[in-house]
């Protein structure tokens, strides 16, 4: 069977920024050495940093991501890491031989014989024609995704499976974005009766301090219509476009690796779509992992098959706390945890990650 590969990478001392690059690429090294893997194996890289406008650039240039992360596909975030570190990493690596690769480390396609995945990172520099306001870059970021699988033969409706839409003042901004994306989904058929896509919507920004939306796009070919399935569980959430939003809570993909399930950030709330036990982030966080389940439950999978979560907290405030929760109630899941304000201000955590059956 392919082995697959989901680490976190973080530094355990402090320092300066090369000096936590140096740790990290330790850390690479040995869990390349451990587990008989060269980059050619590695497919995804995301690279939280705590300042991207100061420390992209010397991530940017530094021996590992000149050597092994550009080998897949790379995608920058500003979301600090809140075990006080300046970068931290989330990857994805397929242990086969057959994996090819091709494309830029912004926009890569990966081929395993007949089944591809596509993965975009779409940034935006501020000044540049139209696309100065969120609903703009929004809007631009799916055109600049569809442009994109075009070449392919390809497109959003059909093959896009998950999204990652970072939006630098989220408290004042989501509501335009969601609207934005409302309307492009419904250009392109994209409706409460037919299905809509996984996502993360989340605070987060990116290296050019004037841009107000960024965003990242895996997009897969060579899956069958019924080797999709879109997750439910009525009984704990309710469905996103009843109040206003529209993206699937999970997604369920039958690969021949697996079936990987696609959960998106999810938050404490209940089948009417109501936040539950505001102020409480513990509280939060133990229902939100309810709701995650249910969600499993309804592709086969449960908890236990969570490959890696990335939390996500509005308040540092809450850190101690909530990773203390976790840790009692899924210790064997690498977790990362950042801080990102989540997309309604009551939502003080949500979590995202990957589960695969095998």
């Amino acid at each position: 069977m392919i082995q697959e590969y989901f680490p976190l990478f973080e530094p355990q001392g402090g320092g300066s920024l090369q000096a936590q690059l140096a740790e990290i690429e330790a850390q690479t090294v040995r869990f390349m050495s451990e587990n008989s893997l060269s980059s050619r194996h590695l497919l995804m890289t995301r690279v939280y940093l705590s300042d991207a406008a100061n420390c992209q650039p010397e991530v940017e240039n530094h021996k590992l991501t000149r050597e092994v992360l550009n080998a897949g596909f790379v995608s920058y975030v500003e979301q600090p890491p809140l075990s006080g570190c300046k970068v931290a990493l989330q990857q994805w690596w397929i242990g086969d031989d057959d994996l090819q690769k091709s494309g830029t480390p912004d926009r890569l396609v990966a081929r395993l014989g007949a089944l591809a995945f596509y993965f975009q990172s779409v940034r935006f520099a501020g000044g540049v024609g139209e696309d100065t306001t969120p609903d703009a870059q929004m809007r631009s970021a799916f055109l600049q995704h569809q442009a994109w699988l075009d070449t392919y033969g390809l497109n959003v409706a059909d093959h896009c499976h998950r999204t990652w839409i970072f939006v630098r003042d989220v408290d004042r901004e989501y509501a335009a974005v969601v609207k934005s994306r409302n309307e492009y989904f419904s250009e392109i058929g994209l409706t409460k009766d037919t299905h809509f896509i996984a996502s993360t919507g989340i605070g987060g920004a990116s290296f050019d301090t004037s841009a107000a939306v960024a965003a990242d796009f895996f997009s897969v070919s060579g899956v069958p219509e019924t080797g999709v399935k879109y997750l439910q569980a009525l009984d704990y959430l309710n469905h996103t476009h009843e109040y206003g939003v529209a993206f699937e809570r999970g997604t369920a993909l039958d690969l021949p690796l697996g079936r990987h399930l696609l959960i998106s950030g999810t938050a404490s709330i209940d089948r009417y779509g109501q936040c539950l036990y505001r102020g409480d982030a513990v509280r939060q966080t133990e229902w939100l992992l309810e709701n995650i389940d249910a969600l499993l439950r309804d592709g086969g999978a449960s908890l236990a098959d969570m490959q890696y979560m990335v939390c996500y907290l509005r308040d540092l405030a809450d850190y101690p706390a909530v990773k203390a929760c976790l840790a009692k109630l899924l210790p064997s899941v690498p977790c990362l945890m950042t801080l990102a304000r989540v997309c309604r201000p009551e939502w003080l955590v949500e979590i995202e990650g990957i589960a695969v059956r095998r």
